[in-house]
């Protein structure tokens, strides 16, 4: 994780079969002090790994290197790819996802017009081809959805969104399933052809949760009920499932989940978010994540009580629960994974390796997004 000073883009490499740290991979020095521009990864065939990485915005280049198929601690030179096309914008926010069906990798980044873009790879990443405008925004002047992303792996990408930023627009929670070129709703309903129709808007997607749609205040501050994407995953019958934040005031966020049963989406509220973690960002909570396995399994962080939203006057802590789509906040079980924290607990994530599960987050100091003192950490167990 980047942390102050240079703040290199870097790999950690920890042994799952070992339960010890190998080693860290510097992959680009002095790559700005950013929470954004860490590295994501895609697993090879080979065996080996692709890093993908840019900077936040800062110019039109995404960095890229592989490692050995057998030594995760040795990497390729540092490659990249310069976006120089018609309407090629500062890019950020890097997000790999193969399938199978179409023999290519998709990396969506944000680009073309500051809107969601991908660009594809026909060899797992060591060249690619030219960008494609995915989602293009409808507020007036210079904004951006903000997108979440999951695949099956095979033939369909799935993605929920915002209309765009949500300290400025009280944004609604969309979503979209991608698939042979083609956008759908969750029943299967075609929305448009990409390439015949261009860019899907978020007026003609399938719309999960209405935010205000009214503009914030002067200031730094977030508009009244804006939303905010946080995770997507599909269960085991390739339902979407989505988990995102929703701002009340900026000491009460909630975490809701909006599920797809096969017929309908059934949306509620799961979870007290508590405060934001700071006053020039005030949509920013500690996040919630969902299981890309078992979207059931669910991990929060919050500094309040996550059934009641009673202020406990102490750190963000991490949480889990199974949730079901008949709960809600008033049936959900919360069990704390972290307790008494003399540092906050931020930005849980799930990682799947078959039946073993890594749950990880953030602990640390957190200023700002270019401010901060984090580490790692995590638990790794038996899927059930």
């Amino acid at each position: 994780m980047q942390g102050n000073g240079s703040g290199p883009a870097q790999v950690g490499v920890f042994s799952l079969k070992h339960s010890k740290p190998l080693g860290t991979v510097v992959m680009t020095d002095k790559f700005d002090r950013d929470d954004h521009n860490s590295p994501v990864f895609h697993v090879r065939p080979d065996g080996s790994i692709l890093a993908v990485y840019a900077r936040h915005g800062r110019d039109k280049i995404h960095h890229f290197r592989i490692s050995d198929p057998t030594d995760p601690l040795k990497w390729s030179q540092p490659t990249t790819y310069r976006h120089d096309y018609p309407r090629a914008g500062t890019v950020t926010y890097m997000n790999l996802f193969a399938l199978k069906d179409e023999g290519l990798l998709y990396n969506f980044f944000r680009g073309i017009e500051f809107n969601p873009c991908f660009i594809v790879s026909t060899d797992h990443g060591r060249t690619w081809g030219q960008p494609t405008h995915f989602i293009k925004s409808e507020l007036k002047g210079r904004h951006r959805p903000y997108t979440r992303y999951a695949g099956n792996g095979a033939d369909t990408g799935h993605v929920s969104f915002t209309d765009g930023p949500p300290d400025q627009f009280g944004n609604s929670i969309y979503y979209a399933a991608f698939r042979d070129g083609k956008f759908h709703d969750a029943s299967g309903r075609l929305i448009k052809d990409l390439k015949k129709d261009g860019p899907l808007r978020p007026s003609e997607s399938e719309l999960i949760f209405k935010g205000s749609g009214s503009w914030a205040p002067k200031g730094r501050a977030s508009a009244q009920r804006a939303t905010w994407t946080s995770s997507i995953a599909l269960d085991k019958k390739g339902h979407p499932h989505i988990g995102y934040s929703l701002h009340l005031s900026n000491q009460d966020h909630r975490y809701r989940i909006a599920s797809w049963n096969g017929t309908k989406w059934i949306d509620r509220e799961v979870a007290f978010a508590g405060h934001c973690l700071y006053s020039t960002q005030t949509s920013y909570t500690g996040l919630i994540t969902l299981d890309p396995d078992d979207p059931a399994l669910v991990v929060i962080s919050t500094n309040v009580d996550p059934a009641t939203g009673k202020d406990q006057g102490g750190k963000h802590e991490i949480y889990r629960a199974r949730i079901k789509t008949d709960d809600d906040v008033k049936s959900i079980r919360w069990l704390p994974l972290t307790k008494n924290s003399p540092v906050r607990n931020l930005r849980p994530t799930i990682v799947r390796n078959g039946k073993t599960r890594v749950i990880a987050w953030l602990r640390g100091e957190f200023i700002g997004y270019t401010n901060y003192q984090l580490d790692v950490v995590g638990l790794v167990e038996a899927a059930e």
